[in-house]
């Protein structure tokens, strides 16, 4: 289910919601790129005192795990809700509590033809607040990399798609600070009524996102 999102502009959403200042971004992110995610900020730096609930990272889209050899970890763009849990990519940063939100003003998908592409939003106008897992890996040169994967489930309207989890805004500070057992209560469909689905053809200003690679 390849996509891009278009990250929130809205400074006061960061300001209000979380107390953070607006970090610059580029107008859209696509796997592989960096982009801004939210957190509860980490307490194993030396010397750290956390007096606060969030903080923002900058981080490749794309997580790489523990125990990757290369920065460039392939295709960890999305992790299955169901499954991330046990699997390899995915369950260190599910087990450490390792959560985070991406605020998005609207997501791209690939449209029905090969020619359009499908831009989803809150219909209220709202930032999309997008769920995810991240991790901070050691290079072999000693550099903390950042990096993040949203979590996805199957589409409501069609179970053989996966569409990216969006928190309600009741629950983001939850589900940033639950206990490891409470994550899965927090990974539920978003209500269809409160999204708005454009389909956009032919425009050059936004890039079809990439299909998916084939299986081998």
């Amino acid at each position: 289910m390849p996509i891009q999102y278009e990250p929130t502009r809205g400074a006061r959403h960061f300001l209000e919601g979380f107390g953070l200042s607006s970090p610059a971004q580029p107008p859209v992110i696509r796997p592989g790129g960096q982009g801004v995610f939210i957190r509860r900020p980490r307490g194993d730096r030396e010397g750290s005192a956390v007096t606060v609930r969030f903080e923002a990272a900058a981080g490749r889209w794309g997580l790489i795990p523990l125990f990757a050899k290369e920065r460039e970890y392939p295709f960890t763009f999305e992790a299955r809700s169901e499954t991330a849990a046990s699997e390899r990519d995915f369950y260190q940063p599910w087990k450490r509590g390792h959560r985070c939100v991406v605020l998005a003003d609207a997501l791209y998908r690939r449209g029905d033809s090969e020619d359009s592409v499908v831009r989803v939003a809150r219909a209220d106008g709202q930032p999309l607040a997008l769920a995810g897992l991240w991790n901070g890996w050691r290079a072999p040169d000693g550099e903390c990399v950042e990096s993040f994967a949203l979590l996805t489930l199957p589409a409501v309207e069609q179970a053989t798609q996966r569409r990216v989890v969006f928190l309600r805004d009741a629950w983001i500070d939850d589900w940033l600070h639950c206990p490891v057992e409470e994550t899965a209560a927090y990974l539920r469909p978003y209500a269809l009524d409160k999204l708005v689905r454009r389909t956009i053809m032919n425009d050059p200003a936004i890039p079809l996102p990439e299909r998916a690679p084939a299986a081998s």
